[in-house]
């Protein structure tokens, strides 16, 4: 495993990215195809980190399942009610054991030999291993053939994995975006819709990018965002925080009942990232969305991106309001991700070597981001 960025990037293509003098720039466009980098990434940077992977609400009940988005491993519940997050694989040999979201099982059985597995990761049974009828043997014990666990960490509904098991607490993690957005009542949160993930053809850092900055807003949502004008937005740039934000005359944050008629997207808004990837939206007066975007850990070219609305006034949403937010951001999202293919597909051109320019009004939540990735990358 190559172990320095400086392997993949020149000094100078470095220098750039962390403030150099003149214009704002990101990584080169290697950075966006290239496996071997994507390696690296994972390994020195993403694993290292605590990821955001999916919510208790995904999860309500002992016996639920449901796989993480690009990676080869899956949420449970367990009877204890505690949240566990498993490698993807029985340990016999290496089948999946879960392929889609499930609900109350008592067990987990790999579908290929039966194997079945507690809820805890425990291996239970493994039928007719050592012959017909016989299960364990002095030479085999079920006890020492448990399924691999994940480090994982909730926190308020949102669930996070650390791979190698040896970052911060999660309670350190995710505090300079909570002191971010103080205003907000997390513990009111109720979740009332979740999108399902969905598979966006570009690697995950473009999609990110794409979320936080407002400058391709009045180009690509000119009619779904036409309440929050470009000219309105300014930039969040604290790090480990980058985003941007926007205040409309007469939208407050109150975590009360109230807003817009939900046409178009009229409200103040906070487009926070603590990153890598705990992205979250906030709505004037009530309402709070978490964009998850993940890469695809085997795939530089492909990530994963879902999301979930709450709200933080303690109100139940109508079936109506329910359906007109997820049609409203239906259409946005589907605007992005005509984007982001456009934006990845550009990216395989060497006229993207230098990573290109950013806007010093409108992207130095981008710049924020490379600069906490090199940082991260040259430790």
């Amino acid at each position: 495993m190559t172990s320095k960025l400086t392997e993949f990037f020149s000094d100078e293509e470095i220098a750039r990215v962390m403030n150099g003098p003149g214009s704002l720039h990101r990584l080169p466009g290697s950075a966006f195809r290239s496996q071997a980098y994507h390696e690296f990434e994972q390994a020195n940077w993403l694993d290292r980190t605590w990821l955001f992977v999916g919510r208790c609400s995904d999860i309500p009940n002992a016996g639920d399942v449901k796989p993480i988005p690009g990676y080869p491993m899956f949420l449970v519940r367990g009877t204890d009610s505690q949240v566990r997050v498993f490698h993807n694989a029985c340990r016999h040999r290496g089948h999946r054991l879960v392929a889609e979201k499930g609900e109350r099982r008592a067990r987990l059985v790999c579908p290929y030999h039966k194997w079945t597995y507690g809820l805890d990761g425990h291996l239970l049974r493994a039928p007719h291993f050592i012959g017909p009828g016989k299960h364990e043997s002095d030479a085999f014990s079920p006890e020492e053939h448990s399924l691999l666990q994940v480090r994982c960490g909730v926190w308020r509904d949102w669930i996070f994995i650390n791979i190698d098991g040896g970052a911060e607490p999660l309670a350190d993690f995710v505090a300079p975006l909570e002191a971010k957005l103080a205003f907000v009542d997390f513990g009111a949160l109720k979740h009332f819709l979740t999108m399902t993930a969905r598979e966006l053809p570009a690697n995950w850092k473009l999609c990110l990018e794409n979320t936080m900055e407002p400058y391709h807003v009045p180009f690509i949502h000119a009619e779904t965002a036409a309440g929050q004008p470009l000219a309105g937005h300014y930039m969040i740039v604290d790090d480990p925080v980058t985003g941007s934000a926007i205040d409309i005359l007469g939208s407050e944050y109150t975590n009360r009942p109230g807003g817009s008629d939900l046409t178009t997207l009229n409200m103040s808004a906070r487009f926070l990232c603590r990153l890598p990837n705990l992205f979250l939206t906030s709505y004037a007066p009530d309402v709070i969305v978490d964009t998850m975007i993940l890469p695809d850990s085997r795939d530089p070219r492909k990530s994963w991106m879902e999301q979930a609305w709450y709200t933080t006034s303690g109100r139940e949403m109508s079936d109506e309001e329910i359906e007109r937010w997820r049609a409203l951001e239906h259409t946005v999202i589907d605007e992005d991700i005509a984007v982001m293919r456009g934006s990845q597909e550009g990216v395989e051109s060497s006229a993207v070597n230098d990573g290109g320019v950013l806007s010093p009004a409108w992207e130095t939540c981008i710049s924020g981001l490379y600069r906490h990735l090199v940082s991260r990358l040259s430790e």
